[in-house]
């Protein structure tokens, strides 16, 4: 971004502060680091009282037979979870491939290497869903060449802060609308690399409406366009916690998509639905997914 965006007090503290917390975890166990940001999370529970609210209005959307009670507990080990997600990957911005070795677990691997074999490129999608910033980290760590196509943070110096942990493994993204985006897309793939995209959030991007835990979400419809314009390899990816503190990143099989770029849209976007399901505490329900409704719905507060 430029270098004329704006940069708030809060923006530079919390920057300080980010970094001063790598520091310290960089000393720490994995375990250590895990604890602690156990704990960030409960103290974020308590405090954010307007994510917090976000989250159990959304839970109620996504799983109206759960009670309150079961609902606020679902909450609470999100609020964990992403407490974790945040010191883990401050501790691993000093650490090497070989420590991400340790904690992540990769299958599916041949569904990568056969769309390399037949020289078809390779388009990831997936959702913020577990650690998902150690997919890219997991990947390229192989070799595979994994470029993000991702909207830079608002903060310039948080972004820089992004791009350390991610380019320590290899991850260079692609600012989304850059000037140079769709030179850097084709350059990726027909270099052998493959892109990421994360399509489970409402932004200003073009997108179609299909249906996200039975309510219609507006969803970015870029990565279904660009897989029919290239004849990728479609290849539904996601990243989950385990309970004994390391992670599994899994590459399932290319997807079928249909041509129609909406319908394609839809089943990409139940790929990543069923997987949340799997692990609901693992996923951004603080996010306000359906912040926009077609005309004729009824929109969702906060």
């Amino acid at each position: 971004m430029a270098s004329s965006r704006s940069d708030p007090f809060r923006y530079r503290l919390l920057r300080r502060a980010l970094l001063g917390l790598s520091a310290i975890l960089g000393h720490l166990s994995w375990r250590g680091t895990q604890r602690l940001g156990r704990g960030i999370g409960r103290i974020g529970w308590h405090l954010a009282r307007r994510d917090r609210r976000r989250t159990l209005e959304h839970l109620r959307i996504a799983f109206p037979e759960l009670s309150e009670r079961d609902r606020r507990a679902l909450g609470r080990a999100s609020f964990r979870h992403h407490g974790q997600t945040l010191t883990e990957c401050l501790h691993l911005m000093s650490k090497s491939c070989e420590d991400i070795g340790r904690v992540v677990q990769v299958e599916g691997w041949e569904h990568v290497e056969e769309a390399r074999r037949v020289g078809r490129p390779i388009l990831v999608f997936t959702g913020h869903c577990g650690n998902w910033e150690l997919i890219g980290a997991a990947a390229n760590c192989r070799g595979l060449g994994l470029r993000p196509v991702a909207r830079e943070v608002e903060d310039t110096g948080l972004q820089r802060l992004l791009l350390s942990f991610r380019e320590r493994f290899g991850t260079y993204g692609i600012a989304r609308g850059g000037k140079a985006a769709a030179r850097e897309l084709l350059a990726s793939v027909r270099g052998g690399g493959a892109l990421a995209m994360l399509i489970d959030q409402d932004t200003k991007v073009e997108g179609v409406w299909v249906p996200f835990f039975g309510r219609p979400a507006f969803t970015p419809v870029g990565a279904a366009r660009l897989a029919a314009k290239l004849g990728a390899a479609a290849l539904p990816t996601f990243i989950e916690r385990r309970p004994d503190g390391t992670h599994r990143v899994t590459f399932h099989a290319p997807l079928d998509l249909p041509e129609d770029a909406t319908e394609a849209t839809a089943r990409m976007t139940a790929t990543i639905e069923a997987q949340i399901r799997r692990h609901p505490e693992q996923w951004v329900w603080m996010h306000r997914r359906w912040r926009r409704q077609p005309a004729g719905t009824d929109t969702i507060a906060g």
